[in-house]
């Protein structure tokens, strides 16, 4: 005769493996290095259209928390979660570089006076 096994919730059941942990860790520090990255820039003092880049690491992040049992599909959320993560620290960055590249670039067009 053989035993049943003990039926468990589905809740338990995802609370039990270990996948989620990575992505809680990436969401935690994309928020707080989005948070530091656009406090310490000067796009602090802009218009809100300006925090819209930070779009992109969210959605890196968002993308880590896809769960599968296949070891390189983990490795893809890991890499992807990282990506984010790093993403949202220098993204206030680039997007002030890339404004005033850009304002140097018109004011060239212009003749510089």
């Amino acid at each position: 005769m053989n035993a049943t096994p003990s039926l468990t919730s589905p809740v338990s059941r995802a609370l039990a493996r270990p996948w989620w942990l990575a992505p809680a860790l990436f969401t935690v520090a994309a928020v707080l290095g989005g948070a530091w990255g656009y406090r310490s820039s000067p796009i602090v003092h802009g218009s809100a259209w300006l925090a819209m880049p930070f779009a992109l690491p969210l959605a890196l992040v968002a993308a880590s928390w896809r769960s599968s049992s296949r070891p390189d599909t983990r490795v893809r959320g890991l890499v992807l979660g990282a990506g984010g993560a790093v993403a949202a620290l220098v993204c206030a960055h680039l997007t002030t570089f890339m404004l005033y590249a850009a304002a140097f670039v018109l004011w060239g067009f212009q003749g510089g006076g």
